[in-house]
C-alpha cells in the first residue's frame, strides 16, 4: 500500500490513489501542522499553539486533547498513518516521494524549476482552517512558490520565450503587484516581443503603485532595466545555463570512508572501476553531491550504458551531444569531431564537475574529456580503463566489495542494530551471501525489513535453499540467489511487473508507461512499482520516474522473456501518446495512426506546454521505441515517431541530428504518399542541418511522392519550403523559378492561402534579383488574393507589406516605402516573427536614410541587428557596420 500526502493545495492524503477522508477541524490542522515540517519534531507546546490559534486553554487539558486529536487522526488515516510520537512531540515520518512539498523542494534543488512549479494545485491548505497556520506557516510556502517561478521565468526568458510568458506574467503581476522581478520580467518580455511602449508602461505603473503604497521608487537593477529599454539597448542575450544534472544517490549510503578520502584528494580524472553491483555509482554521487557547491558552473551526468544487457553502449558523438546541451549549447554539430572540438571549447575556464557513470573502455570515453584544469571528471565502469591511467595520467580506483563491519552497517541502517545483535550468526551469513555487494544487500534487507516480527534465521534458510543450477554465470552465484528469493516472494501481480519492466526499450520511464507496459491501471501501476521499490529492485532516479539497475533489468529479462504483447503495448502507448502531443500542437495530420489493437490507454494532453514537456521528458525512450519497432517490423508505428516528433523538433535544435537519424531509420517504410510527407519535412530537416545536397535530393524525391499520390496541397508546401532552401544556397533564380511553380499550382487547386503566400515568395525573390517593378506587380497580386480570403490571415499580410516595401524602396518610392513598412515591422513583431521584422527593419532604415530622418533609421537599425544577432551573425554584422557609419 502506497500513501501519498499533499501540501501544495488543499490538504489532500492518498492511498493507492484513493482519497482518504481526514475529519476536518483539529485534525485536518495537525496534519497539515506535521506534514509541513516532514521528518521533523514538532514540538506539542507549537502543535497546541496551532491548534488553538494561539489561545489554549489550560496546560493540562490543552495536552489531554491533543493526545485525542492524534487518535482520531491516526484511525482516520488507517493504513496511511505516518504519526509517529517521539519524546516532546510528534513527528510525520514519510519517504521524500510521498509528500508533494518534499518532492517541490527536490525538484527545486535539483534545477528543475518548471516541473517544481508544476506541482502546486489551488490555494494552498485551502481547506484547513486555521487564523495561525495562513498567517506564520502559508506565506513562507507561498513565498518558496515565488522564488522557484522566478527561476522558472528567468529560464524561460533565457531560452528565447517572450511573447509566450506575457498573459503569464500580467497575471502574476496583478497577484503579487509589490513583488519587482516579475515586474522586471514583464517588461523584458514585452520589450524582446516588439512592445517597447508597453514595457515602458509597465515600468510606469509600478513606480505609481510603489509611490502610492509604500512612498519609495523601484529598485536599482529595475531603474536600469528601464533605462536600457528607453535606449533599445536590452539585448536578447541568453545567460550562460548553470547544468545540475547529478541524478539521486542511494538513500542510506553507508561506508567507503577510505574511497571518498582519496576522491577528495585526488584532480582531474578518476575512475572508479569495479564488478556490477559494487555501488560505483553510489559512491561517485555520493561524492559528487557532497562537492557540487564546490563547481559555481555546474555538474553533467551521462549514463554510457556500457553493460546494459539490451543495448549497444552510448557512442560518443551521441555522449557529446547530451553534455552540449547540458552546456546550453543551441547548434550542436552534425560531425563528431566538431562535437569534441566544441565540447572542449565550451568547458574552458568552467569550473565543472562530470560523471560518465557506466563506461564500456577508453576509447567510448577518450574523446570527451576536456584540456581543462577546472574540470573535475568521475567516471565509472566494470573495466579498468588502463589506456587512461597509463596515456591520460588518470587515477584509479579498485571499488571492492564491502566488509563485514561496512556490510553489517548498511543491514543495520535498513533493520535496525536490535534485530542484528539479536541474531549474529545469520547476519554474518546475510553478508556472506551477498558477497558484500550493496546492490545485493540492500534487495535483501528492503524485502525483510517488510517482516518485523519475523527472525532472520528464517531468511537465511530460504535463502539457502535457493535454487541456482538455471541461471548462468553472469553474476555471482549468491548475488544471483538473493535476486531470485526476493523476486519469489513478490505477489504474483508484482512480480509480472518485475518481469515486463525488462521489456521498456529506454532508460527510465513514468507510471503511466508501466501501466501500459503491463495492461494495468496508473493506480495499480503505481502500487506494483511501489511495492518493487521498497524491494530495492526498482530504483526511482527522479520524482515520478522509474529504472531498473542493469543487473537486475537482465535478470528480469531472462524471466521475461520476449513477451511480444507487452512490446505492442508499449509500442501502441508510445506512438498514440506522441499524435496526441502532436495533435495538440497542431491539430491537423495528414498521416494518423491505426486504431489501438492492445488496449492500451495513451496520455492526452490539456495544452501544448504539456505536450512539449512530455515530449522532452520521453525523447530518448521515443527513440528507442522506434528502434524496436523497426527491429520488429512494426514499420508503420516506427514511422510516426519522427512523422508526429517534427512538430517538436523547433523546441529541440540541438538534437536536430538526432531527429535525422530517426527520419533515415524508416524513410522506406509505409505507402508512397506517407514517404512523400515523410521525405518533405526530412528536407527541411537537412536543410536546417545545413546538408544541402540531402536536403535537395529528399525534396526532389518527396515531391515526386506526393504528385503521385494526388497530395497536391502537400506539394505546393513542398514547393515552398524547396525556394526556401534553394535561396539559402543562393540559387535565387532556381529559387524564383520554384516559388513560381507553388503559386500555379495553388492556383490550380484554388488555395488562396497558399497562393498568396507562393506569390510573396516570388516577389522576394524578384526583389533579390533587383527587378523591383516585377517585384511590385508580384506582391500587388499576391495582396489582393491575401485580402480576398475567407479567414484573412495577418501574418501573411505583414509579411506581404514587408516585401512590398523592399520594391517600392529600391524603385526609390522612399515615402510609399516607409508608409508601407513601419506598420509592416509593428505587425511582425507582435506576431513574434524576428526573421521578417528585422528584414522589415533593414529596409525601413534605407528608405529613411535616402529621405535623410538619420534617427529614426538609427532607431530602425538598432532593433533589426539586435534581432539578427540572434539569427544571422554575419548579416548582424554588416548592418551593425552600416549603423556606426550612420552613428
Amino acid at each position: 500500500m502506497r500513501a501519498e500526502y499533499r501540501v501544495l493545495g488543499p490538504l489532500e492524503v492518498l492511498l493507492d490513489g484513493e482519497p482518504v477522508a481526514v475529519p476536518s477541524g483539529r485534525c485536518h490542522l495537525l496534519l497539515a501542522a506535521l506534514l509541513l515540517r516532514p521528518n521533523q519534531l514538532v514540538p506539542v507546546h507549537e502543535l497546541v499553539d496551532r491548534l488553538w490559534d494561539g489561545s489554549p486553554p489550560n496546560v493540562d487539558r490543552a495536552h489531554k486533547t491533543l493526545h485525542m486529536v492524534v487518535r482520531r487522526l491516526r484511525v482516520a488515516l488507517g493504513e496511511a498513518d505516518c504519526v509517529q510520537t517521539r519524546t516532546g512531540g510528534y513527528a510525520a515520518v514519510v519517504e521524500p516521494d510521498q509528500v508533494d512539498l518534499l518532492r517541490f523542494r527536490a525538484l527545486a534543488g535539483s534545477g528543475d524549476f518548471g516541473a517544481a512549479a508544476a506541482l502546486w494545485r489551488e490555494s494552498v491548505l485551502g481547506n484547513v482552517v486555521s487564523d495561525v497556520l495562513h498567517r506564520e506557516d502559508v506565506p513562507r510556502l507561498i513565498d518558496e512558490r515565488l522564488t522557484v517561478l522566478e527561476r522558472r521565468i528567468d529560464a524561460d526568458l533565457d531560452r528565447g520565450l517572450s511573447s509566450e510568458l506575457v498573459a503569464e506574467l500580467r497575471s502574476l503581476v496583478a497577484d503579487h503587484p509589490l513583488r519587482e522581478q516579475f515586474w522586471s520580467h514583464l517588461m523584458l518580455a514585452l520589450y524582446r516581443s516588439g512592445n517597447q511602449a508597453e514595457a515602458l508602461n509597465a515600468y510606469q505603473d509600478l513606480r505609481s503603485r510603489l509611490a502610492d503604497e509604500l512612498g519609495v521608487d523601484p529598485g536599482p537593477a529595475l531603474q536600469e532595466l528601464h533605462q536600457r529599454i528607453l535606449r533599445a539597448e536590452v539585448t536578447p542575450g541568453k545567460r550562460v545555463r548553470v547544468p545540475r544534472q547529478l541524478p539521486h544517490g542511494v538513500r542510506n549510503f553507508v561506508g567507503r570512508k577510505d574511497e571518498l578520502g582519496e576522491l577528495a584528494t585526488t584532480a582531474g580524472v578518476t575512475v572508479v572501476h569495479g564488478v556490477g553491483g559494487v555501488g560505483k555509482t553510489a559512491l561517485a554521487l555520493q561524492w559528487a553531491r557532497d562537492v557540487r557547491e564546490n563547481y559555481p558552473d555546474g555538474d553533467l551526468y551521462v549514463n554510457l550504458r556500457g553493460f546494459d544487457p539490451d543495448v549497444q553502449p552510448v557512442d560518443p558523438a551521441a555522449a557529446a551531444e547530451m553534455l552540449l546541451i547540458g552546456l546550453g549549447v543551441d547548434e550542436v554539430p552534425a560531425g563528431a569531431d566538431a562535437r569534441f572540438a566544441l565540447l572542449r571549447t565550451t568547458l574552458v575556464d568552467r569550473r565543472l564537475l562530470l560523471l560518465l557513470d557506466n563506461a564500456a573502455s577508453a576509447r567510448q570515453v577518450l574523446p570527451l574529456l576536456p584540456a581543462a584544469a577546472g574540470v573535475r571528471v568521475l567516471i565509472t565502469s566494470r573495466n579498468q580503463l588502463r589506456a587512461l591511467v597509463s596515456q591520460h595520467d588518470a587515477t584509479a580506483i579498485g571499488l571492492q566489495e564491502l566488509d563485514f563491519e561496512a556490510a553489517r552497517s548498511l543491514l543495520a541502517v535498513v533493520l535496525g542494530e536490535p534485530r542484528l545483535d539479536a541474531e549474529p550468526e545469520a547476519a554474518r551469513e546475510i553478508v556472506e551471501r551477498c558477497a558484500g555487494l550493496p546492490l545485493a544487500l540492500r534487495v535483501f534487507a528492503e524485502r525483510v525489513a517488510r517482516f518485523p516480527d519475523v527472525p532472520l534465521r528464517e531468511f537465511v534458510a530460504e535463502l539457502r535453499s535457493e535454487r541456482l543450477d538455471a541461471f548462468s554465470d553472469f553474476y555471482d552465484v549468491d548475488v544471483r540467489a538473493v535476486f531470485s528469493w526476493s523476486y519469489r516472494a513478490l505477489d504474483d501481480e508484482s512480480a509480472r511487473m518485475f518481469r515486463l519492466l525488462s521489456v521498456h526499450p529506454g532508460q527510465n520511464f513514468d507510471v503511466s508507461a508501466a501501466a501500459a507496459l503491463a495492461g494495468v491501471s496508473v493506480t495499480q501501476a503505481r502500487r506494483l512499482l511501489e511495492r518493487l521499490v521498497a524491494d530495492a529492485l526498482v530504483q526511482t532516479p527522479s520524482p515520478g520516474r522509474y529504472s531498473l539497475h542493469d543487473l537486475l533489468r537482465a535478470y528480469a529479462a531472462e524471466l521475461c522473456g520476449d513477451d511480444e504483447a507487452a512490446v505492442l503495448r508499449i509500442t501502441e502507448w508510445y506512438v498514440h501518446s506522441l499524435e496526441n502531443a502532436a495533435l495538440v500542437e497542431k491539430p491537423i495530420a495528414l498521416v494518423r495512426a491505426d486504431e489501438i489493437t492492445s488496449g492500451v490507454v495513451p496520455r492526452g494532453f490539456t495544452s501544448r506546454f504539456d505536450a512539449l514537456a512530455w515530449v522532452r521528458e520521453e525523447w530518448d525512450n521515443l527513440h528507442a521505441v522506434l528502434r524496436e519497432a523497426a527491429a520488429r517490423g512494426r514499420e508503420r508505428l516506427a514511422l510516426l515517431i519522427p512523422t508526429h516528433l517534427e512538430r517538436f523538433f523547433v523546441y529541440n535544435q540541438p538534437r536536430w541530428s538526432e531527429a535525422a537519424e530517426m527520419f533515415e531509420a524508416v524513410q522506406t517504410f509505409g505507402t508512397a504518399r506517407e514517404q512523400g510527407f515523410l521525405l518533405l519535412k526530412q528536407a527541411g530537416l537537412y536543410s536546417d542541418l545545413g546538408r544541402g545536397d540531402d536536403a535537395l535530393a529528399s525534396f526532389e524525391e518527396g515531391l515526386r511522392f506526393v504528385r503521385e499520390a494526388g497530395e497536391r496541397t502537400a506539394e505546393v508546401a513542398g514547393l515552398i519550403n524547396l525556394a526556401s532552401h534553394q535561396e539559402i544556397l543562393g540559387q535565387i533564380e532556381e529559387a524564383l523559378a520554384t516559388s513560381s511553380l507553388a503559386a500555379e499550382v495553388s492556383a490550380e487547386i484554388g488555395n488562396g492561402y497558399m497562393e498568396s503566400a507562393a506569390r510573396s515568395n516570388v516577389a522576394y525573390m524578384l526583389n533579390l534579383l533587383g527587378r523591383y517593378d516585377e517585384a511590385l506587380v508580384a506582391s500587388d497580386r499576391a495582396v489582393v488574393i491575401a485580402t480576398e480570403i475567407d479567414d484573412e490571415d495577418e501574418h501573411v499580410l505583414a509579411r506581404l507589406h514587408a516585401v512590398r516595401g523592399k520594391a517600392l524602396t529600391g524603385l526609390g518610392r522612399h515615402v510609399e516605402a516607409v508608409a508601407v513598412l513601419e506598420p509592416a515591422a509593428k505587425a511582425l513583431a507582435e506576431l513574434g516573427d524576428s526573421m521578417y521584422e528585422s528584414v522589415a527593419l533593414r529596409d525601413l532604415g534605407d528608405a529613411l536614410v535616402e529621405l535623410d530622418e538619420r534617427a529614426n533609421a538609427v532607431v530602425a537599425w538598432r532593433r533589426a541587428v539586435e534581432l539578427l544577432r540572434q539569427l544571422d551573425e554575419e548579416q548582424a554584422e554588416a548592418l551593425a557596420a552600416r549603423l556606426a557609419e550612420l552613428e
